[in-house]
């Protein structure tokens, strides 16, 4: 966050759930480059989310959780010269833009990006129908216009808020969401969903049914089966 170009585009908020792994003690070093910093005990991750965004004031919202970060030094500058263009020509602001995800290793190693790794195909825009066959983006490449956000489940959901809260956001868009064009972030693999991965799973299904129908979900399931086979046979074909 520090080497963005584009800083005080940012207002940069920090939300930590009293560390002890020494977190607490580099924020403090650093404080006087954070407009908000908060070190209190949360109730879990997406508790800690839904904080940043109550103490937001600025029209977009964007989260990059521990480990993750911006891909490039200059992703604010292209992020907010999109949305000075997309204004000038359409006289309103874009209410959700996003981009590529590259994943990377715990030691910042690339692994790729997700729109090469994932089975469901990269999209063009965002509509509240882009996830019916799963997630194909994820959420520290986003960035959503405040008025359309949808804040964090967190009592009901502990793995999978993110997901629910992204389609529901799309589900007030007047206009789709506009693809960048470039890699947003890096997310490092091995977070709490992937320690949980069935749990998680097993929330995403049920999120899925919720926003598109459960006979609809089970549907698309057995389609994401078979291309997450097509899709692994010709990744690993010798």
């Amino acid at each position: 966050m520090l080497i963005q170009t584009s800083r005080r585009d940012i207002e940069w908020i920090v939300v930590d759930g009293n560390s002890t792994d020494g977190s607490v003690e580099y924020l403090r070093q650093i404080e006087d480059n954070i407009d908000v910093l908060v070190v209190e005990k949360d109730a879990g991750l997406y508790d800690a989310m839904n904080k940043g965004f109550r103490k937001s004031s600025g029209d977009y919202v964007h989260f990059l959780n521990s480990g993750d970060t911006f891909h490039a030094s200059d992703v604010i500058s292209l992020v907010v010269g999109y949305i000075r263009e997309f204004d000038s020509i359409h006289g309103n602001k874009p209410q959700a833009l996003f981009g590529d995800t590259q994943f990377v290793t715990s030691t910042g190693e690339p692994i790729g990006l997700i729109s090469q790794l994932k089975p469901q195909r990269f999209p063009d825009e965002l509509t509240f129908r882009s996830f019916r066959f799963g997630m194909n983006i994820c959420h520290q490449s986003l960035f959503l216009h405040r008025s359309v956000f949808v804040p964090f489940n967190q009592e009901k959901y502990k793995l999978a808020a993110d997901v629910d809260s992204i389609i529901a956001s799309l589900k007030l868009l007047t206009q789709p969401g506009m693809n960048l064009g470039c890699v947003v972030s890096d997310f490092e693999v091995g977070g709490s969903s992937y320690q949980h991965t069935k749990k998680a799973w097993k929330e995403r299904f049920e999120i899925l049914g919720n926003h598109y129908g459960k006979f609809q979900n089970v549907i698309h399931h057995v389609w994401i089966l078979v291309r997450r086979l097509l899709f692994d046979l010709k990744l690993y074909k010798p």
